[in-house]
């Protein structure tokens, strides 16, 4: 808690009372305010973080000998692959998944990054995630300049941005004013969710074209492989009931995380899921092997019609 007061409201990741949800909510709010969006996207940012640029963080909250000496031997440890052998540290990077990592990554982008760029550019806003940083901007020309000393900026702490991830994006499609040219990117992904103009339907039951995040076509790919490397149309020793206890908890998951926002788009994952329990079906029961993949769909909807609450996403109305 020494340092959690100093970081910025802008800052949601690994913080009590902070969420991956409320920063992609900040960042719908901010593309409805600002016409141009920069997505960054820092080159391996655990694996290069300066140990001497990180002590120097470190001692800005706290000169306690005994905390910063268990932060250097933290930095310091050695890396055991998986052969046995020892790595050791060349002077950079942090451990990927310990316990500590995140709040070091916090200090170091908070001086790095947070406070810089908030006394730098007052004009512009920003939400950031660990590394995942998106910056907003009201103009091109100034969101070029910001990506230039954003650059400059990473440099100097001895970190690099992605030039071909590091993209600046036009949110603002359904504008009148469109900008006299037209702009190489209309939609960005940030937490595991895309944004692009979409569809959207106002107060007054009209539909307009707005910038809303929805679950990205990479981790709608990452959940088909789930379930592909699940097999789950080989369990043909377990009933329809097995298999649903069996996936709740992971169905459940995906509707808490990515159904928070265009709940709708989650049709598209749930399909793959009735797909492969179709298959089940087919090897399953003997009768439907030799005819067409419709017979199977037919029969897995008249049990979904009858028993809607089996699946849990059957529950919401994504059914065969």
């Amino acid at each position: 808690m020494i340092v959690e007061p100093h970081f910025s409201a802008n800052s949601f990741g690994y913080r009590p009372g902070k969420s991956q949800h409320m920063a992609v909510k900040q960042c719908e709010e901010n593309c409805q305010r600002f016409n141009w969006a920069i997505d960054l996207d820092i080159k391996g940012f655990f694996d290069n973080i300066d140990h001497r640029l990180l002590i120097r963080a470190v001692k800005r909250f706290t000169t306690s000998k005994h905390i910063l000496m268990y932060v250097k031997r933290w930095l310091n440890a050695p890396v055991q692959k998986r052969d046995g052998s020892l790595e050791p540290r060349q002077g950079k990077g942090t451990p990927q998944g310990g316990v500590i990592s995140p709040l070091l990554a916090n200090i170091f982008l908070h001086f790095g990054f947070d406070t810089w760029f908030e006394e730098t550019f007052p004009e512009c806003t920003y939400e950031r995630y660990a590394d995942d940083i998106i910056i907003h901007c009201k103009f091109f020309k100034e969101s070029l300049n910001v990506l230039a000393a954003v650059k400059q900026r990473m440099k100097r702490c001895k970190l690099e941005i992605k030039q071909e991830k590091s993209n600046i994006v036009y949110c603002k499609r359904n504008q009148k004013n469109h900008p006299p040219f037209k702009p190489r990117y209309v939609k960005f992904d940030f937490l595991g969710f895309t944004f692009q103009p979409r569809w959207v339907k106002g107060w007054l039951g009209r539909w307009h074209l707005g910038f809303t995040p929805a679950i990205s076509n990479k981790r709608r790919k990452r959940i088909g492989q789930t379930l592909y490397k699940m097999k789950i149309h080989r369990m043909v020793q377990f009933s329809l009931q097995d298999i649903a206890i069996l996936l709740e908890p992971k169905i459940r998951g995906w509707i808490n995380y990515y159904g928070k926002f265009r709940f709708s788009e989650m049709r598209k994952v749930f399909r793959v899921l009735n797909y492969r329990l179709m298959m089940w079906v087919r090897n399953k029961y003997r009768r439907f092997r030799k005819k067409i993949k419709t017979h199977a769909f037919r029969w897995l909807g008249n049990i979904a019609k009858s028993f809607p609450n089996l699946f849990l996403h059957w529950h919401y109305g994504f059914l065969p």
